[in-house]
């Protein structure tokens, strides 16, 4: 059971690792965790089971006095949206994510609509201690219902105006039968883009491909791009917190050159800013931002992590690897809404296509790799490797895991949260020094594993 509590969510497989009656208990904690009283916000995903976590969720947070208002189903950054216009004391979203559609889960907000970091942990402590602060039953919340229109509507209002698209691009939006489906196609045409879609009506079984927005899911997005010219093609996951863009090419467009696109045409109008990074974006990040102006800081990964690090360094713009990127000026929680629209309004007014502007930013092989390594030993593997490669006088950054500097190229090295497994990350800006340094941290982590 425990292994369902994460870094920054609650998540597994519905009716075998996550029940219903978990779900009322989850409630109960977050409740007895906010002091059993305020307001809160619960929106949910697609998925077959969000319905029955979510009126679980609901009741076992209305048991501890607090007033729960469920908004049902849109996109997350929609519910944050409305946690943080609604003077909501906090916030909490039903989903998985992008994991296959038997998962479910929850995620807990701050009333600013960002993600809990510390708060995780002792709310996990309260559900095992079982010491809940349940309400006297004449003083229980109640539970409220705003409509998801009214709820879609106040975000749509609220970011229409801030757009202004010079001309007409052709965009074919693969919603993944997620809950874009409810914003993306109607703003984009909203704002006058000629618009195609696809998986374009949320099902909570992810019909028309896997829910995660990554190449080999994207094939027939690619294809559509290149058969119908179009300008570019949009692929959010089910809760619609990330989103992969295809050039007109048909070509899936690094993540971070995405984030280069965005942050360097705020630069032009700030002149200077922070842009946070996570510790596994690639140098180009670095390279780029700086010759535009920019600084760059890097951050643990997550979502939530990079939330509290725009606040901490009053950021510009922030992006993961994972395909979320984050507009401080709208707010301090991702949106892939507000990327993508911002990059369209980019295309409109630069002349240059997509792939002409991924092409100019440098691009260097990476590669992944997953070592097998106990749950209890692989935090102290992690520190064996530091040593390791402190001893040979490489520069080593330990803001999460180790990401280990070479002269031409980078690794990173991390235990997996959720699993018996070390995570590499390695990359090189040529295919020959990536062999050798992928083959030295395979090595040291061997090394490290077998002296702990």
């Amino acid at each position: 059971m425990e292994h369902i509590f994460r870094a920054y969510d609650i998540r597994g497989i519905f009716n075998k690792e996550f029940y219903a009656e978990n779900a009322a208990t989850i409630g109960t904690a977050f409740g007895t965790y906010l002091g059993g009283e305020g307001k809160v916000l619960v929106g949910m995903d697609s998925r077959v089971t969000s319905p029955i976590i979510e009126r679980a969720f609901c009741s076992g947070l209305a048991s501890t006095g607090i007033d729960v208002y469920s908004t049902g189903i849109v996109p997350i950054p929609v519910a944050n949206f409305k946690t943080m216009k609604g003077d909501f004391k906090a916030g909490a979203y039903i989903t998985a994510s992008h994991n296959p559609p038997e998962y479910n889960g929850i995620r807990f907000r701050r009333g600013d609509g960002t993600g809990y970091t510390d708060e995780n942990e002792e709310i996990k402590k309260i559900f095992f201690s079982g010491k809940f602060k349940t309400a006297k039953w004449n003083r229980v919340g109640g539970l409220f219902t705003i409509s998801p229109e009214s709820t879609l509507k106040e975000y749509e209002e609220y970011l229409l105006p801030k757009f202004s698209p010079e001309r007409s691009l052709k965009v074919i939006i693969d919603s993944g039968n997620g809950t874009a489906s409810l914003t993306s196609p109607y703003l984009f045409r909203k704002l006058g883009f000629d618009v195609r879609t696809l998986n374009a009506q949320p099902d909570g079984t992810f019909p028309g491909r896997p829910n995660e927005p990554k190449e080999e899911n994207l094939k027939d997005l690619m294809l559509s791009v290149r058969e119908m010219k179009s300008d570019f093609g949009i692929a959010y996951d089910g809760d619609a917190d990330r989103v992969v863009f295809i050039d007109d090419l048909g070509r899936v467009v690094q993540n971070e050159k995405i984030g280069i696109i965005a942050a360097r045409e705020i630069l032009r109008e700030k002149g200077s800013g922070t842009v946070v990074a996570n510790v596994e974006c690639s140098s180009i990040v670095e390279e780029e931002i700086s010759r535009a102006g920019g600084e760059v800081a890097r951050v643990r990964v997550g979502d939530v992590f990079v939330c509290d690090a725009i606040k901490r360094y009053s950021a510009i713009f922030a992006m993961e690897t994972s395909a979320h990127y984050f507009y401080p000026d709208f707010y301090y929680f991702d949106d892939p809404l507000v990327v993508s629209l911002k990059l369209a309004e980019i295309l409109s007014k630069k002349g240059k296509k997509l792939s002409q502007m991924a092409d100019e930013i440098s691009s260097y092989p990476k590669v992944h790799e997953n070592y097998s390594c106990k749950d209890s030993i692989k935090f102290r593997v992690i520190e064996k490797i530091i040593e390791k490669f402190m001893a040979r006088g490489y520069r080593i950054d330990i803001t999460d895991g180790a990401r280990v500097e070479f002269d031409d190229g980078w690794a990173l090295l991390r235990a997996s949260n959720t699993t018996p497994l070390i995570r590499a990350t390695v990359e090189a800006k040529n295919e020959k020094r990536l062999r050798e340094f992928t083959r030295m941290v395979r090595n040291i982590f061997e090394d490290a594993k077998r002296e702990v």
